[in-house]
């Protein structure tokens, strides 16, 4: 038999995941037994497959490009009807089974690479949501806002997990331990992370899943303002803290006589491998590094790597690697179209949220299968079009990966990532008649 074309492969894992979440159908559909019970046009497994393919265009255009221009074509109407009866978390279990069928894992060194970062989205206007909904005063207006949590791998280009939470009350820290201890994942693991997610739970989360971490140290505050360190511009040093929530005897003389090594947990604070009023001790081993960035500016980083296979100089090259997730955001807000949501129900726009980054993992797999020269990137907008119309069946699978190859764009030499212009706001004019 012969073999299929890569992207052909992909396309089917897609559809494979599709037939997978489907099959359970009362995971998927918000009145089991009633929704998608009966054959129709817009089929839950066509839906599924237009909701992670759709573009930036209407409704009704979408629908004509998808399935015909035809006076038998689906209406919008007829399409959000259907929409409403699929759960969002539908959406969420597909990403994660087409990640699992479709993704291989990439590493460097034989350490997969995972960068954990949020962005802000913004929504369209809708005061009665109060999923996202914010009003700073009585007198301002309203917006809404989503705060998305992802984790990324840096060295496959995709997707492995994410979180949406309200911007009003968000809590980066607890996405962070969900992704974490719901993965799957196991192996030589590295997360990278900014300086927002520094915290002792995090820091014993990783120690307790048997990942590796780097995590950016806030410079003037936070953990480092406590420790014993070197006054020096650079320094690598081996740190163990010991956690406690109580303040008997004991643990207070201890506080007092070793003020480096022992810390006091708040009963707000949280902290969850030492209940409230728990008398035990918590051991936290790490390094702290601090590197420099350009002359005369510093950084330090939290690490438990081995400082023999890990020296300062190779964290420093590991963390710079992070600036992937950043340039994926960018590419999923504004080529993916996460930016522009067709919806402001909250269910609808959890179910776009997941379906945009199904439809980057998708694309991403795709278009990173051709070999590419060192000075030379993937034009990420124009291969996603092509994954997309190939998603549609109007690009045969032999072509897509040629087209793709035909659009690359130089990298400027020295460097390391590709630039992105700001883009700029629209500007209204106003014409005064003379």
């Amino acid at each position: 038999m012969k073999k299929k074309a890569y992207p052909e492969q992909v396309r089917i894992a897609l559809h494979q995941a599709i037939r997978s979440i489907t099959a359970d159908l009362p995971a998927c559909v918000k009145r089991p037994g009633q929704d998608f019970s009966r054959e129709r046009k817009l089929s839950l497994h066509t839906m599924l497959l237009m909701l992670v393919g759709m573009g930036g265009n209407s409704l009704s255009k979408e629908l004509y490009d998808w399935l015909g221009y035809s006076s038998e074509t689906a209406t919008a109407s007829a399409f959000v009807q259907q929409r409403d009866k699929i759960r969002p978390e539908a959406l969420k279990l597909l990403f994660h089974e087409f990640t699992r069928l479709a993704v291989s894992e990439n590493s460097l060194q034989d350490y997969r690479l995972l960068a954990v970062d949020g962005s802000d989205l913004r929504l369209p206007s809708n005061s009665n949501d109060g999923f996202s909904s914010i009003r700073n005063s009585e007198d301002s207006k309203s917006y809404n806002l989503v705060h998305l949590d992802a984790m990324y791998d840096l060295m496959g280009k995709v997707y492995v997990d994410a979180s949406v939470q309200p911007k009003k009350g968000m809590n980066e820290h607890k996405a962070l331990v969900s992704m974490v201890d719901q993965s799957e994942i196991s192996g030589n693991v590295i997360a990278i992370m900014d300086r927002g997610y520094e915290s002792f739970n995090n820091i014993a989360h990783f120690q307790e899943k048997s990942w590796y971490y780097i995590i950016r140290a806030k410079e003037s505050y936070g953990i480092i303002s406590r420790l014993s360190l070197p006054n020096c511009p650079e320094y690598d040093e081996e740190i163990t803290l010991t956690l406690t929530r109580r303040q008997t005897k004991e643990t207070l003389s201890l506080l007092k006589a070793y003020p480096h090594r022992y810390r006091w947990i708040q009963p707000h604070t949280t902290f969850d491998f030492i209940k409230p009023k728990d008398s035990k001790f918590y051991d936290l081993h790490f390094r702290a590094v601090r590197v420099a960035i350009a002359d005369g500016v510093y950084e330090t980083v939290y690490t438990n790597l081995n400082a023999e296979d890990f020296p300062p100089e190779k964290i420093k090259q590991l963390y710079n690697l992070r600036w992937g997730i950043e340039t994926s955001f960018k590419e999923l807000k504004y080529a993916v179209g996460l930016a522009s949501l067709h919806s402001k129900k909250k269910d609808f726009i959890l179910q776009e949220i997941f379906a945009r980054l199904i439809l980057y993992n998708y694309s991403s797999i795709i278009m990173h299968h051709i070999s590419i020269p060192k000075d030379l990137r993937v034009n990420f907008p124009v291969a996603l079009n092509i994954c997309r119309q190939f998603l549609r069946e109007l690009i045969p699978a032999v072509q897509v990966l040629k087209l793709i190859g035909k659009h690359l764009s130089p990298i400027r030499p020295g460097r390391q990532f590709p630039r992105y212009q700001n883009s700029i706001s629209a500007v209204g004019f106003q014409y005064r008649i003379i």
